[in-house]
């Protein structure tokens, strides 16, 4: 039996991984570019990922000739300990002069950016994925007083995964229990990121 064919179960989650989008967005005519500097964050108490699935059936001579779902975006919850006010102040799109931003009713479009993270499984193997065309969503907030009690607040972000403009990837997902997993780590798989499969060649090359 190969470990593709065992019954593993995630036992947690690792980092928080997330890299900006060049130019905060990307183009229907090339894969997008991200900036050099990726953020490797210990943050993570829970992501939730919930697909927003459209489903068109057909029926024909009295049986369900057609069912096909269509995803094209999903929803993440982070709830987090903590993010450096850098990566939020870039999520937002915003520039501090003397430490301040502001904000206004104007329309006003997100910088995208790809996040991903690692999830261990229960025989070692590891699942890591690539969420990469992502936009935060307005937060909501709230400041409680201290008391005797000393407790650290979870927070959460939303997000909003989207398909790329170029070829519609919407995420990409790498287990390293499956058979065809060979040469490949998920740290490594998470040193850049992966969307599109013209990368896989150079990315990650076959050994003669």
């Amino acid at each position: 039996m190969t470990k593709a064919q065992e019954m593993l179960y995630p036992v947690g989650v690792e980092n928080l991984f997330i890299a900006f989008m060049t130019g905060g967005k990307d183009s229907g005519d090339a894969l997008p570019t991200y900036d050099t500097e990726m953020y490797e964050l210990p943050t993570i108490e829970t992501i939730g990922i919930a697909g927003n699935p459209t489903t068109a059936v057909k029926w024909a001579s009295n049986k369900m000739f057609v069912n096909a779902t269509k995803n094209s975006t999903f929803t993440l919850t982070l709830d987090h300990t903590s993010l450096p006010v850098e990566v939020v102040d870039k999520m937002n799109g915003v520039t501090p002069e003397k430490g301040i931003v502001f904000d206004n009713s104007n329309v006003k479009e997100y910088p995208f950016f790809a996040i991903g993270f690692i999830a261990p499984l229960s025989d070692g193997s590891k699942q890591a994925r690539w969420f990469p065309r992502t936009q935060i969503t307005p937060p909501q907030e709230s400041f409680t007083t201290a008391t005797e009690e000393t407790t650290i607040p979870t927070q959460q972000l939303v997000m909003t995964a989207s398909p790329l403009l170029f070829n519609n990837v919407t995420k990409s997902d790498f287990n390293s229990a499956r058979d065809s997993a060979t040469g490949v780590t998920a740290a490594e798989f998470m040193t850049q990121v992966v969307c599109d499969e013209s990368q896989l060649e150079t990315l990650f090359p076959t050994t003669p």
